[in-house]
């Protein structure tokens, strides 16, 4: 009598690909790209302040203020992308159901091509990611100004100070209106957006969108904190540096990344195809993975690998700065 009977061979990871939390992620990814990625960001954002005070040899005033600036940045990004990504996502979805509606018919038959229904077009899809993943872009230059405005009132709420000032409520509302697909709609129809849209269907569109936010609002947020007057003085060049080193790294080494787990990528495309094989919304996994892989890698180093790094040089090189300033 066999008491273990199972075949060593036939254990595989199918049950992972065949996970619903993995494939209700990789759909949210797809539907909802700027949500999604936000959401991994405030996920992982917990680890941030925990490593920014764990840097040696720093000063405790500095590691406070990279972290008001961190818990200030990620709340303001989950909240804004939230407000603004809903009623967009659903004014796209709007078209992907019924796109003779809101498309030209020289628009459906040009991004189409050889694919069996538009929204299989990679180039269709990626006019879909232009409003899903660029909403990240649309919102970067505002929630840069916002988190240089928050950043005194979040200081006062985790790390005491000598006066608690009254935080204002901001309130951001999405309003749904009827005429938003007809806009988005509009403006697929451009044959230049189009175009764009064929020439970089197969590109690495969900990283350089990634990139641009990421680089666009630290750039907004360093202008911003340069001419602030609630934030002192002294504070302000550890925590510029401080966000250009993190900001430049965590693309550098999100692309090294990025490319080196193509291979990986690859294969698990390929189980997560075998394992959903009969499953109608397999290609909605497939394209979510596509968007999920660079906001995960580019979450993890920023969160989590590059704080450190960026908080001990970032008050190093703005000590430096402006004791040459001074002379």
């Amino acid at each position: 009598m066999k008491v273990n009977s199972i075949d060593k061979n036939s254990v595989s990871f199918n049950g992972f690909y065949n996970n619903n939390i993995i494939k209700k992620g990789l759909s949210f990814a797809e539907n909802n790209g700027a949500l999604f990625v936000s959401t991994t960001a405030l996920i992982l954002s917990a680890t941030r302040p925990i490593a920014i005070m764990a840097t040696p040899k720093t000063d405790i005033e500095n590691k406070k203020t990279a972290c008001v600036k961190s818990i200030t940045s990620t709340l303001l990004d989950f909240a804004i992308t939230l407000a603004v990504s809903l009623p967009i996502v659903k004014a796209v979805g709007r078209i992907n159901t019924n796109p003779e509606k809101y498309l030209k018919k020289e628009t459906i038959n040009n991004l189409k091509e050889n694919a069996k229904d538009l929204t299989d077009s990679n180039a269709y899809k990626l006019a879909n990611q232009l409003f899903k993943l660029g909403i990240g872009i649309a919102i970067a230059a505002p929630k840069a100004v916002l988190n240089v405005l928050g950043m005194p009132y979040v200081s006062s709420l985790f790390f005491k100070q000598e006066k608690n000032e009254e935080q204002k409520n901001l309130t951001f509302k999405g309003k749904e209106k009827s005429k938003l697909s007809s806009l988005i709609g509009k403006i697929i129809d451009n044959k230049s957006v189009q175009k764009f849209s064929k020439e970089n269907a197969d590109s690495n569109f969900p990283m350089h969108i990634n990139a641009i936010r990421d680089s666009l609002s630290t750039t907004v947020f360093i202008f911003g904190l340069k001419k602030s007057k609630k934030i002192k003085e002294e504070r302000k060049n550890p925590l510029i540096y401080n966000s250009a080193i993190a900001t430049t790294l965590s693309i550098i080494s999100g692309y090294l990344l990025d490319f080196a787990t193509k291979k990986p990528a690859q294969k698990f495309i390929k189980k997560l195809s075998e394992a959903n094989k009969n499953d109608p919304n397999l290609k909605k996994y497939i394209d979510g993975f596509k968007i999920a892989k660079p906001a995960v890698i580019l979450g993890t180093m920023y969160y989590i690998v590059i704080p450190v790094i960026s908080t001990f040089f970032g008050e190093r090189i703005g000590d430096k700065s402006k004791q040459e300033f001074m002379h």
